[in-house]
This record gives C-alpha cells, sequence and structure tokens, in this order.
C-alpha cells in the first residue's frame, strides 16, 4: 500500500487528501495516513505526525511517501525553496492520479504530481516533479509542465505550451498553442493568453496583460 504524507494543510492539503480517498474508494492501494504540519495538531481528522521546516519527515518509517501541497501565490519561489531545503528524496515522492482523469499513455510524469478529478492530459505532455493539476483542467498535446507548477481548475493550456517551474495558472484561464509561461509567474482567473508570458510576471484580462512584476 502507498502510505501519502501530505506536506501542508487545510486547503490543497485537505483537496488532496480528499483525492487519495476517491483513489481509494475506486481500488488503488494507497491511504493518507496523515500530515506534516508546523502549526495544527489535526486536520480533519488525520493526524499530524510531526513539523515542516524542522525536518520531522526523517523521523518517519521509510515505507511512508511524501505530497508537497504547500502552495501560495506570488510565494511560489520561497515554497519552492523550503522545498529543496527539506532534502527529501525525489524517489520519497508519491503521484497521486484521480480515477476519473483521462490521461493519455503518451505521457511522462516527475515525483510527486497531484492529477484530480474530471482533468484531461493529452499525449506528448510532460510533466515536473511537484506539479498539480486541479479539477476539470486540461492540457493540450506536447505540452511540458515544470516544476511546482499550480493548474488550478478549469484551467486550459493549448497545445505545445511551455509552462516554467514554479508558475501558477489561475482557474478559468486559458492559453492558445504554442506559447511560454514563464517561471514563478501568476496568471490570473478567468485571463486568455495570447503570447509569451515573462518570468515573475503577474498577468489578468481578455487578452492578458501585466500589472506586476514579482522580482
Amino acid at each position: 500500500m502507498k502510505k501519502i504524507v501530505i506536506i501542508g494543510g487545510r486547503g490543497n492539503g485537505t483537496v488532496i487528501a480528499s483525492t487519495i480517498e476517491d483513489c481509494k474508494d475506486s481500488g488503488q492501494d494507497i491511504s493518507c495516513v496523515g500530515f506534516l504540519n508546523d502549526n495544527e495538531k489535526s486536520i480533519d481528522g488525520y493526524p499530524v505526525l510531526g513539523g515542516i521546516r524542522n525536518k520531522d519527515w526523517l523521523k518517519l518509517p521509510d515505507d511512508y511517501l511524501f505530497i508537497y501541497a504547500m502552495s501560495k501565490v506570488k510565494k511560489a519561489l520561497d515554497i519552492h525553496n523550503l522545498l529543496k531545503k527539506l532534502k527529501i528524496p525525489i524517489e520519497r515522492f508519491a503521484n497521486i492520479i484521480h480515477p476519473t482523469a483521462v490521461v493519455s499513455k503518451q505521457f511522462t510524469i516527475g515525483k510527486g504530481v497531484v492529477i484530480m478529478p474530471h482533468t484531461i492530459v493529452s499525449p506528448g505532455v510532460k510533466m515536473g516533479n511537484h506539479s498539480q493539476l486541479y479539477a476539470m483542467g486540461f492540457i493540450g498535446h506536447d505540452s511540458t509542465i515544470g516544476e511546482m507548477t499550480f493548474l488550478s481548475a478549469n484551467s486550459h493550456t493549448g497545445g505545445n505550451v511551455t509552462v516554467g517551474d514554479g508558475a501558477h495558472i489561475g482557474i478559468m484561464s486559458t492559453s492558445i498553442e504554442n506559447v511560454v509561461i514563464g517561471e514563478y509567474s501568476v496568471v490570473g482567473a478567468g485571463a486568455i493568453i495570447l503570447k509569451n508570458v515573462a518570468p515573475f510576471n503577474v498577468v489578468v484580462g481578455n487578452p492578458a496583460k501585466v500589472i506586476n512584476c514579482l522580482k
């Protein structure tokens, strides 16, 4: 059995825990055994097994696997750097794929990836470590999704799109094909991406326009 520990808390963490329960109910040999969290003693009935920043993961059994559920818009670089400081071996991270997801056989996946309900991952897609695709999301063919990317619910990327590490793709946003969305950028809710987005830029609107730079 895959015994999963979620690194994080309420919000993304509990949504992922619910996805794990759905996977279990569908017959997958998987279970969420608890959380690592610096502030809580229990989370929605799951035990907190230790802290994050003090590296309590080292105290857990070797057969426990992890999902990194830390996420905060505009703070993705800090969250990514925290993961690196934990120095958890990449083989200790599990992949979670909801039973209702439609995932091409021609799909390359990293470690610690979460694919939520009713999503579609097209042929030729590559998803980097710790990336997450939320409910009803769509990734077009031959797209490359970087490490620690967050693709919100109902977000759609066109074919042959490149999304850089740590980018946040907002709910119900859409991109045309062949664009590059730079690392640690933020695409606002409902935005329509018609051209490349530079790293660390925040874009909103239809068509999407830059409103801020995080660097």
